[in-house]
């Protein structure tokens, strides 16, 4: 299945990336587009508004008045739709002939359009997704996308697309038929317990449950507590049956539900066993080394949705303190900066936290690309450590972050709590700084 639906992709510019000259407008969803024509355009904003008002009034999910669509074509690009997790889904297609059914584009429109919005219904009221894994996140769309396509079929007909086929093929009928099989993907396991979860609690009991999820402090070292408390508390509430038979028995079925979904929905991100210790700026030696292997000189720039960009260092002993990391890079999206933070974390060889550093979005500057200072606490390191920057982007939202053009094996991609992999098309331009004690032996570190 060839679905148009992002995963995790590198962002490599700004949307939208090109001028889209004319609009469609319908009750619930707006189209810019161009290189396509109207019936397209009328299909994409009928279907998105169809099934944003299924999210919305079938299940009761905060959604957006309405969902805006920019479609703009590229014959040098590649078939790809995103959300931004708000009200937008941006698509790219390289001409018009990408629109027509699967059966001759290989792209399933229909479905992808109804899968974006599924995220949607998840994103607006968990805003800190750190802790779901890719089975969690995509298996939700996959679930909740597949029934959107079942309404959506039922409210519009089979007639919705202009060059029209059985899109109704694409909802929980094929959903059903991968789970049948013998070794379902991570994203269809998640798709199932997501089904599970629906049936024990009622569709419509998801959002309750959603929201109180994206209130809820949540240990990122321990993800599962919380949320399983959360997740009964909540149901317990919604019911209002206190100590019944009847709550007693949903409380037993969430709870075997979570024991097995924990492990395939939740990631946790467990803490080094390295204790650092910090330091004053005036008990170092001042004389801080910046660690870096790149070349200083940019050879292109990713945005990484689902991961973030890291590199490993390493230094001579244990008495060595990071004191600031430098990131040469911009945000992208809207030029007022988002009012939320990106996160810098120092790891240690196994890309367990050692510490995490918030830091506000505004610290980038907004088009082009400048280095950025991102002062720290002094905080010792161990011999070998990982700097990780995660910016949590979308194609609205996000910073790009510079490469060069030669790998050194030690530029990676990923997020804490699970190994990384090695970036291979160059060198992040992320350095580090680091200084000793004055009381310590000043052996220089190793490059």
């Amino acid at each position: 299945m060839k679905a148009m639906v992002l995963i995790t992709a590198c962002l490599t510019f700004s949307l939208p990336a090109y001028a889209a000259e004319r609009i469609f407008r319908t009750e619930g969803a707006v189209v810019s587009y161009d290189g396509i024509s109207a019936e397209y355009a009328e299909a994409i904003a009928k279907t998105a508004a169809a099934a944003r008002d299924i999210a919305l009034l079938g299940s009761g999910f905060d959604m957006p008045k309405t969902i805006r669509i920019t479609v703009a074509c590229n014959p040098r690009g590649r078939v790809r739709l995103f959300n931004d997790g708000r009200d937008y889904f941006g698509l790219t297609i390289r001409t018009e002939k990408d629109l027509r059914k699967p059966a001759q584009s290989g792209i399933f429109h229909i479905y992808g359009l109804c899968h974006e919005t599924a995220h949607l219904a998840m994103y607006r009221p968990i805003r800190e997704r750190r802790w779901m894994t890719t089975a969690a996140a995509e298996g939700w769309a996959h679930y909740f996308g597949s029934r959107i396509v079942d309404t959506v079929y039922a409210k519009l007909g089979k007639d919705l697309w202009p060059d029209a086929y059985d899109y109704l093929a694409d909802g929980t009928k094929r959903l059903q038929r991968q789970l049948a099989a013998k070794n379902p993907s991570p994203v269809q396991r998640g798709a199932g317990l997501w089904k599970e979860l629906a049936e024990i609690v009622g569709h419509k009991n998801l959002a309750p449950i959603f929201k109180a999820w994206g209130q809820a402090k949540v240990d990122p070292t321990d993800p599962g507590a919380a949320l399983r408390k959360t997740l009964l508390a909540t149901y317990a509430r919604i019911r209002n049956l206190p100590g019944s038979k009847e709550q007693i028995g949903a409380d037993k079925r969430l709870a075997d539900w979570w024991n097995r979904a924990e492990p395939i929905l939740v990631l946790k991100r467990p803490r080094s066993e390295f204790t650092a210790r910090t330091a004053k700026p005036n008990e170092l030696t001042g004389a801080a080394v910046e660690l870096s292997e790149d070349e200083g000189k940019s050879a292109g720039r990713r945005s990484i949705a689902g991961s973030g960009h890291a590199v490993r260092r390493k230094v001579d002993g244990r008495d060595w303190y990071l004191t600031g990391v430098k990131v040469f890079g911009s945000r992208y999206g809207q030029p007022r900066p988002p009012q939320e933070d990106f996160h810098l974390w120092l790891c240690d060889k196994d890309f367990k936290v050692i510490t995490d550093f918030p830091f506000p979005y505004a610290k980038f500057p907004w088009g082009k690309a400048r280095w950025v200072s991102l002062p720290v606490k002094p905080t010792n390191v161990p011999a070998e450590f990982v700097i990780c920057v995660g910016f949590n982007p979308t194609g609205r939202k996000g910073v790009f972050v510079h490469h060069d053009k030669q790998a050194s094996g030690n530029s990676l991609t990923g997020l804490p709590g699970r190994p990384g992999r090695e970036f291979q098309q160059g060198d992040w331009l992320i350095r580090a700084s680091v200084d000793q004690l004055k009381i310590a032996n000043p052996l220089m570190p190793s490059k």
